[in-house]
């Protein structure tokens, strides 16, 4: 299973993410672009500064896309792609079920009613199925998540909101770079949105992006995120709609240009460490996201057996010495804020017993054989 010799493990204590030198996510480049932007000293120009045109052009290029516009993270994106689809109260908005709360609490905050879709048991995606029987009269939009960087079925939900004259926003936040038949994630739907977190596959520690091909939507996101400016010059300061603060400013756009770069490598290294996960568990009684050729393995995320305690499970785990995380523990419809709406059966199921293994660029072997040993040990002597 290992390519280099294992890295000591001190005190049985796990060796976490960030640690690693083999695929480290920021270095000297990320550096020298921040310090050419304080060099400046304009570090933020309400998004109309020199670094953040050119992310944005880069990142629009990168997609084969015309319009990209920067955000301050990936929940601003998406509120801005829903708001400048001028959802509002009486629209509804379907969004699938095992997901970040940001998909669905944009629409709540457009006022619209939020719909929730069961997933896809082998790819934990929305069931398309699900989907032909949630649209209604009143359904505006949908937004589907490419969840953990797995491209969801986009052939067949893209026939359904042609079909029905629905728009369609994808939330990309966990899949940059992903590709159905080679084409990128993103490029399907009216609007697609991306985060640049800390965790994400790319990244600028905060900050997203909003593309589309639509010239009309794509001036509404640019004004919407500049307190709905008229035009591109600041000093009008004449407003035609509700606006927000919502502009990435120059340091974020100086790493973002570097870690795009840098994405098929990045992405590489998390495909590299799914795959070691995959050999080293691939004998015990777990059922894994469904993989995929244009995959790029934000994490890697398993279900237990129905009959396992997960609280039991990742307790043990971890003290063993291994790092597993768990997102996301609840399906959204069970949560507090949208509590009453209605419960699809296949998320609920999935959601309360997931677990996610970290694929990150700098994750080491050292860190991904100690993960193994440690589930293989727990799940064979385990009740």
């Amino acid at each position: 299973m290992h390519e280099e010799p294992l890295l000591a493990i001190n005190g049985g204590k796990a060796v976490y993410p960030g640690s690693l030198k083999r695929g480290r996510v920021f270095g000297e480049e990320e550096r020298q672009a921040v310090w050419e932007v304080m060099g400046k000293g304009v570090v933020s120009k309400a998004g109309m500064g020199e670094m953040v045109q050119r992310f944005e052009w880069e990142f629009a290029a990168y997609h084969q896309m015309p319009y990209a516009i920067a955000t301050t993270s990936g929940t601003s994106a998406l509120h801005t792609a829903v708001d400048a689809l001028q959802i509002g109260p009486g629209d509804e908005v379907i969004v699938p079920d095992l997901t970040f709360v940001s998909t669905a609490s944009v629409a709540l905050q457009a006022g619209a009613k939020v719909v929730f879709c069961d997933i896809d048991l082998d790819t934990f995606n929305l069931s398309v199925t699900d989907l032909k029987a949630k649209i209604t009269p009143r359904t505006k939009a949908v937004i589907v998540v490419h969840l953990y960087g797995r491209p969801a079925d986009m052939d067949q939900i893209l026939q359904l909101t042609t079909k029905h004259g629905i728009r369609l926003i994808e939330d990309c936040a966990q899949a940059h770079g992903a590709t159905i038949c080679g084409q990128l994630v993103g490029t399907f739907g009216d609007l697609a949105c991306y985060s640049f977190y800390q965790t994400k596959n790319m990244s600028c520690g905060e900050g997203g992006m909003v593309i589309t091909a639509n010239e009309e939507l794509a001036q509404r996101c640019r004004s919407l995120t500049r307190h709905g400016l008229i035009g591109d010059d600041l000093g009008v300061y004449n407003y035609d709609k509700l606006g927000y603060n919502y502009a990435m400013t120059e340091l974020q756009a100086a790493i973002g240009i570097v870690q795009l770069r840098k994405l098929a490598t990045l992405n590489h290294y998390r495909r590299q460490n799914a795959k070691l996960y995959r050999e080293g568990l691939d004998t015990l009684p777990l059922h894994f996201q469904e993989d995929a050729d244009g995959h790029v393995d934000h994490c890697l995320t398993a279900v237990l057996p129905a009959e396992l305690s997960r609280e039991w499970f990742l307790k043990a785990v971890r003290a063993e010495g291994a790092m597993v995380n768990c997102l996301y523990p609840l399906a959204l419809s069970r949560t507090a804020i949208f509590v009453g709406s209605n419960q699809p059966t296949v998320s609920h199921r999935v959601a309360t017993s997931l677990f996610n293994l970290y694929t990150n660029p700098d994750v080491s072997y050292a860190f991904v054989e100690v993960c193994c040993t440690a589930i293989r040990k727990v799940l064979g002597y385990g009740r």
